[in-house]
């Protein structure tokens, strides 16, 4: 009679939502986790702020919008907040992302003499209600932090005065 193997579930790990940035501490040994179906939120970070400078400003945020048009990468919100910029997009494939990446990265470069201090940070938000709405308030922040009209600390004070939506659904 043969012997019976018995699997265990524990061992299959499941799949990483993130990759990049400050992540990756050598050569990436796996493909980057991209979903065509749900939104992702791309972190793009620089060595020095010069993607805010009143020269820059709003050719880095065309730059963005017409990168995103062409690729048919669908952009729900983003932000310039001067050394990185947070994006939330909605891949069309694979293939539209590694145009996609390689040219607004490239463009950004080009035009700031920026240099990339990480790989593009991603992370797959899972689901179109809750999480989304978290990742949208999130990127919201970033640019009113950038405006100089908030501070990090000043949010737990908004949530409880109701301003701001409160994920989890706390008094």
């Amino acid at each position: 009679m043969a012997k019976r193997i018995q699997l265990s579930f524990s061992s299959l790990a499941a799949p990483r939502d993130e990759f990049g940035g400050s992540l990756l501490t050598s050569h990436p040994k796996g493909r980057r986790p991209l979903d065509s179906k749900l939104p992702t939120h791309l972190v793009l970070r620089a060595e020095r702020s010069a993607m805010r400078t009143p020269a820059n400003f709003l050719k880095v945020n065309e730059i963005v919008r017409t990168v995103c048009l062409k690729h048919g990468v669908r952009l729900y919100e983003y932000a310039n907040v001067g050394n990185h910029l947070h994006l939330l997009i909605r891949l069309r494939s694979r293939v539209s992302w590694a145009a996609f990446i390689r040219e607004v990265t490239g463009r950004i470069a080009s035009l700031t003499t920026v240099r990339w201090l990480n790989r593009p940070y991603t992370r797959i938000v899972r689901g179109w209600k809750r999480a989304f709405r978290i990742a949208q308030e999130y990127v919201r922040l970033n640019v009113l932090e950038a405006d100089g009209m908030i501070r990090r600390e000043d949010v737990a004070a908004l949530r409880r005065l109701k301003i701001l939506w409160d994920p989890s659904g706390g008094s």
